[in-house]
């Protein structure tokens, strides 16, 4: 993590500052003058001053640094929170102990003793929330290339209410960033781009910041996440649909969206008759072995392939025919690599919690959690779902 970091992150439980102590640092090989100016906005933590008295060669400088190991302290309530790896791990103790017992013994071996509550892992309540930190662990570990024409789909999880105009020079958050792809793209964009992600995927995540000095990545819940309200907007693609308690996670995000500040979503919207089947085979296929679940992707991806995707191809090329070829299912996926098809299996099957949404749902949802100016609109040639836009009403919750 760069100490940039400590503007935007308060403690998940109390939403108070934290204490940051560093146990080791690394320089990245950054260009000298990246900024114009400083990027900090009310503090400068590595200073310890106003931005006001902050060089741009200074800010550049503190950018380079990456923090790799370190302990974040809540000022108010003490909790603790380790920096692993360049990741701050901003999980309540139960989830934090999973995560770190289960992918990060050696820094338990070699920091346990200055933190609390790290050394023994408990035996967690949150079943369905461990399930999905450990599928899209793996997901978005498995599946990690950065494809080049994701920058495509990305816009599509936006329009019509962002572009990539809308990116430059903005501060922004991404609720549930998996691998990265999203973020990456949206740094790419000239954006500074905070992704957060519940699962371990926030280490394939983090291998990009390598590439985008502006990306940041944090471990954290949706259900208490570990920000400030200090962006410039939010978006959240693919990720509601996933979490047991949806209405919960937008009420989690709202907190984080400053008053007058927009949100953007993407979810699932309901799904038409010819999707049922897929329902009854996630019943057995949510209990799958990881691996076993990827190879079944993959002979969906090549079956879907052959009877809908390629058909489609053809009939898009035939005058007249292009009404038929619309409504052939996951015709999406004809615009696509086939490996993002495998990538889409994966994610429909394995999911432990996934909801479909109607419009009125989704407008009732952002109503409840103080968004106003709510818009909602199909996302165009692709399955059910919705794109929706709101902005945070003024008034606190």
């Amino acid at each position: 993590m760069k100490h940039r970091l400590l503007e935007l992150l308060c403690c998940p439980v109390c939403y108070k500052t934290l204490e940051l102590e560093v146990f080791n640092t690394w320089d990245r090989d950054f260009p000298d003058h990246i900024f114009l100016h400083a990027q900090c906005r009310n503090w400068c933590s590595l200073n310890q001053c106003s931005p006001d008295e902050v060089t741009a060669e200074q800010c550049s400088s503190c950018y380079r640094q990456e923090v790799v190991d370190a302990k974040l302290t809540c000022t108010n309530c003490g909790s603790q929170y380790p920096v692993v790896g360049g990741i701050p791990r901003m999980l309540k103790s139960q989830l934090l102990t999973e995560s770190l017992a289960s992918y990060h013994q050696d820094f338990i071996d070699r920091y346990g003793d200055r933190f609390k509550h790290l050394a023994k892992k408990k035996k967690s309540e949150e079943r369905k929330k461990l399930a999905t930190l450990h599928l899209f662990g793996y997901q978005w570990t498995t599946f990690v290339k950065n494809f080049s024409y994701f920058k495509e789909i990305f816009l599509g999880f936006v329009r019509p209410f962002l572009t990539s105009e809308d990116f430059a020079n903005k501060l922004v958050l991404d609720v549930g960033c998996g691998s990265g792809r999203p973020a990456s793209v949206a740094a790419s964009f000239g954006a500074e781009v905070v992704g957060v992600d519940l699962s371990e995927a926030v280490q394939t995540a983090h291998s990009l910041s390598t590439h985008y000095p502006l990306l940041h990545v944090v471990q954290g819940d949706a259900y208490a996440l570990p920000f400030k309200p200090c962006f410039d907007f939010v978006y959240c693609v693919g990720v509601i649909q996933h979490v047991p308690d949806p209405s919960a996670v937008l009420m989690s995000i709202s907190r984080v969206v400053a008053p007058g500040r927009r949100l953007i979503i993407w979810v699932y919207g309901i799904r038409e008759f010819w999707y049922q089947p897929i329902e009854w085979l996630r019943k057995l296929t949510v209990k799958l072995p990881f691996t076993i679940l990827r190879v079944l992707s993959y002979v969906l991806a090549v079956l879907t392939e052959i009877t809908f995707l390629m058909p489609y191809r053809i009939l898009t090329r035939i005058p007249f025919l292009e009404k038929v070829a619309k409504k052939i299912p996951g015709r999406i996926y004809a615009n696509f690599p086939f490996r993002e098809n495998v990538i889409g299996w994966f994610d429909r099957l394995g999911a432990p919690v996934t909801y479909y949404f109607s419009k009125e749902d989704v407008e009732n949802m952002l109503n409840n959690a103080e968004f106003e100016r709510i818009e909602v609109v199909a996302r165009p040639d692709a399955s059910a779902s919705w794109v929706a836009s709101a902005i945070r009403k003024s008034s606190s919750l």
